[in-house]
């Protein structure tokens, strides 16, 4: 029983870490596919190739202040609705 909690302690403490360890360089495998995609769309014109990269850099964006981005979703629903502080329902 104990080496179960103290496994479930471990999971809980290491995701997270390893969510933060692995931020930059999805980020920037993520702006690599972007500017891949941006060459191979060359050949469908300048456009294409400029959205696909813009795409990839906007995605590895939204990676690195996906902390911020989820503390401030979370502010805001418990300030309109209370549904993550468990006041749903009063």
């Amino acid at each position: 029983m104990i080496e179960t909690f103290t496994a479930a302690a471990d999971l809980m403490n290491a995701i997270p870490t390893l969510w933060q360890s692995a931020k930059y360089p999805a980020a920037a495998a993520m702006t690599a596919v972007g500017v891949g995609s941006g060459i191979h769309g060359l050949t469908k014109g300048f456009g294409t190739a400029a959205a696909r990269m813009i795409g990839g850099i906007a995605l590895a964006a939204l990676v690195i202040g996906s902390d911020g981005l989820t503390a401030s979703t979370k502010t805001t629903i418990d300030r309109h609705g209370g549904i993550t502080t468990g006041q749903y329902g009063r």
